[in-house]
């Protein structure tokens, strides 16, 4: 069984060369949240929904650019069904990472930076394949750290200081 992360945003911004998490933009026909992610997976890395259970969404993140994310997390219990097709105009890879790892010290770094008059830290997990060095940083780890405390039930081995922002609910 795996765990699946997926997002949504208001707005879709490519950056080209990042590691991200499958999503993007809402459109007109989705239904919800889980529907826009999952139609995202599908256009980006060829996931069929079907294989898919989503079982909730997380608190909203804020990108540096100020765009309202929202994670949504599912389950993938047959991860031989899943034959990925990669739309080459917005991934360049897919790998898969334990989730554990967003909890632990090792292989991690951080930067302190202030928005805002407010500290946060900025962290930085290195994620090495056989045949390739990927580091997972900025929003994209904020999501990942937050998924494994909930799944893991408990907080990570480093301190992480985050920007402060009341966010509207939805």
């Amino acid at each position: 069984m795996y765990l699946l992360m997926l997002f949504i945003s208001d707005f879709a911004c490519p950056n080209t060369g990042e590691v991200a998490l499958p999503g993007g933009k809402v459109d007109e026909g989705d239904a919800d949240d889980a529907a826009t992610a999952l139609r995202e997976a599908k256009e980006e890395i060829g996931l069929d929904p079907f294989l898919v259970t989503v079982v909730t969404s997380l608190e909203h993140f804020l990108s540096k650019h100020l765009l309202v994310v929202v994670p949504i997390v599912g389950i993938l219990s047959n991860i031989e069904a899943f034959k990925p097709v990669l739309n080459i105009h917005e991934v360049d890879a897919i790998f898969d990472v334990p989730l554990e790892m967003f909890l632990k010290d090792e292989n991690r770094r951080s930067e302190e930076r202030e928005r805002m008059g407010q500290v946060f830290t900025i962290q930085y997990f290195d994620y090495v394949t056989e045949n390739h060095k990927y580091v997972i940083w900025g929003l994209t780890a904020r999501i990942l750290i937050h998924a494994a405390s909930i799944v893991y039930q408990r907080p990570p081995d480093f301190v992480e200081r985050r920007l402060q922002f009341n966010l509207p609910k939805y």
